[in-house]
């Protein structure tokens, strides 16, 4: 009886003296909701990036389309420099077999630099309705 608590008891000191360490770490996310009906050939959305320049920062966007059938939407998401210019990071083109189309990118974006998300209908489009949201998330540690 006498080895088995000992041996519980070593157990135990053994268990809480080992070193483990965890990593944590929580996301942060910067997005915005949109629902519209556009009417123009184009529109784009300013994505401000303002998270700390240590820690990988992503861009994203998830829509969901109505009246797409037999439309091409063309999607950029692209960085400001600093002289103004846009770069462009991630395009996509979809083009719509249904009334409803889904679209989603997510791309690595750049630290410190702020990005815009340019839409553009390429061919055969009416007015679209335009549900979803769009922003970054950036992952940091926790504490």
């Amino acid at each position: 009886m006498k080895k088995i608590l000992i041996c519980i008891l070593l157990t135990l000191l053994l268990s809480l003296n080992v070193n483990v360490k965890y990593t944590m770490a929580k996301m942060k996310k910067d997005k915005t909701k949109v629902n519209f009906t556009m009417t123009e050939n184009h529109t784009h959305f300013f994505i401000k990036n303002h998270n700390n320049p240590y820690y990988p920062t992503w861009l994203y966007y998830r829509f969901t389309i109505s009246n797409v059938k037999g439309c091409t939407i063309h999607f950029q998401l692209q960085r400001i420099t600093l002289t103004g210019d846009y770069i462009t990071i991630s395009q996509k083109k979809y083009t719509g077999h249904s009334f409803d189309l889904s679209v989603a990118d997510q791309v690595p974006g750049t630290k410190l630099r702020n990005h815009y998300l340019h839409i553009t209908k390429v061919s055969g489009c009416g007015d679209l309705g335009i549900k979803g949201v769009y922003g970054s998330q950036s992952e940091e540690p926790d504490g």
